[in-house]
């Protein structure tokens, strides 16, 4: 047994200092949990020696000190929102929701992830605030929609409203990766078949015409130079890369011309309209869970228009919400500007009269949600055939070649 010193917070947030025995590190830190305390520095005592707590010794492996990546999954990041979000609606203090996340049995991401937080909180700033120093983890819709609630004095309901909208994007998510399991697996066996033509078949072919003094036929000619030319593409590529690398960071540095890049994608045909439908979907569940969150309305216009993320159509949304302040309803400044079907705005419209704005816009990002989520999945559907054909072919002209070879080694024996 060993003896270990600690500094940890309380239930009340109250820093103490002490001492424990445990087996180990780690046994230590699970010991403190169990007793109601959040660790901060666990030291071990070497031979009587009580060791300074802050010393660059040993510290709790997997507390706020956690030297992994520091991103989180949206799922993980989706079961961390809605337990916290149940914590806080049950009348847990958020400092104590904190310790319950970070408690045994918790991911040492999670574990770091909740510390940080209850660090920051300790320290005097809002929820929101500690989470905007994580921009790698909390993305800004979340701090935007959370800031709102808390505006609103609505924490709870705020996080019960991001863990919502997260789950539907874990559920969006899994569907799309599942849809492309089958083109995924399809891609890489037809890679397969090519690489054995290329580097098994093609190889045992090519001396029989060089002793013959004839190239190969075809493009198996092209295909046999492949593996002695490699350096050279290799190279070429890299240089590629690099180039558009450049093009890239200069491009990223004009907002004009990004502004002119994100109107052409809305003019792509299929593309073009997915993408108005998801900044649409993601503009009216903004702005459905601000207001819900009791933020006042130009201020949750305004702070949903800021998470569009297409340059041209959030300039044509501020545009469309500054006439809100002239006396004009939402679904008034919104009709006839493309940005929401008109389908949507009569819901919109509706939610207005009968003074449900919130929960409609609300339904109305749910529907558009779900529309963008079966345009995506037609659009796997039709990926996967015509997949099938267009590697299918190719494979199949490789094989048709190869197989004209062989098939003039006959005429060759003759010549």
């Amino acid at each position: 047994m060993s003896t270990f010193q600690y500094r940890a917070y309380t239930r009340q947030g109250v820093i103490t200092s002490g001492t424990i025995v445990a087996e180990e590190l780690d046994a230590a830190i699970v010991a403190l949990y169990g007793s109601g305390l959040t660790p901060v520095e666990t030291l071990r005592c070497a031979d009587g020696d009580t060791p300074s707590v802050g010393r660059p010794n040993e510290r709790s492996a997997p507390g706020p000190h956690w030297r992994g990546s520091k991103r989180v999954g949206l799922k993980e990041l989706s079961g961390f929102t809605t337990e916290l979000a149940s914590l806080v609606s049950s009348g847990v203090a958020v400092d104590a929701s904190f310790r319950v996340l970070a408690g045994a049995g918790a991911s040492p991401k999670r574990i770091a992830l909740a510390n940080g937080l209850l660090k920051d909180i300790l320290a005097g700033l809002q929820l929101s605030e500690a989470m905007a120093r994580r921009p790698e983890v909390f993305p800004p819709d979340y701090i935007a929609i959370l800031a709102g609630g808390e505006a609103g004095g609505q924490t709870s309901q705020a996080l019960t409203l991001i863990g919502e909208m997260l789950a539907r994007r874990v559920e969006i998510r899994n569907k799309i990766r599942g849809s492309l399991v089958y083109p995924v697996i399809l891609l890489m066996m037809s890679l397969m078949s090519i690489a054995v033509i290329v580097f098994v078949l093609i190889p045992n072919l090519t001396p029989i015409f060089s002793d013959a003094g004839l190239p190969l036929p075809g493009i198996l000619a092209v295909l046999a130079d492949l593996p002695d030319n490699w350096p050279k593409l290799l190279l070429w590529s890299v240089i590629g890369t690099a180039a558009g690398w450049i093009v890239f960071r200069r491009i990223a540095g004009d907002e004009t011309t990004l502004k002119k890049l994100d109107h052409l994608k809305c003019r792509l045909p299929l593309i073009g309209s997915l993408i108005q439908r998801r900044e649409a979907s993601q503009f009216a569940r903004s702005a459905g869970s601000l207001v819900e969150a009791r933020v006042p309305l130009m201020a949750a216009l305004q702070t949903a228009r800021s998470l569009v993320n297409n340059r041209y159509l959030s300039a044509r949304y501020s545009d469309a919400i500054s006439r809100v302040p002239e006396g004009r309803a939402l679904s008034q400044v919104l009709e006839g500007k493309g940005l929401i079907p008109p389908a949507m705005i009569r819901l919109i419209a509706v939610g207005e009269e009968t003074g449900q704005l919130a929960k409609m816009l609300v339904r109305v990002a749910s529907n558009l949600e779900s529309e963008v989520q079966g345009k995506i999945e037609q659009l796997v559907g039709l990926l996967t055939p015509l997949l099938t054909v267009g590697i299918g072919g190719l494979v199949g002209a490789l094989i048709l070649q190869v197989m004209s070879a062989v098939l003039s080694i006959n005429n060759l024996a003759y010549q």
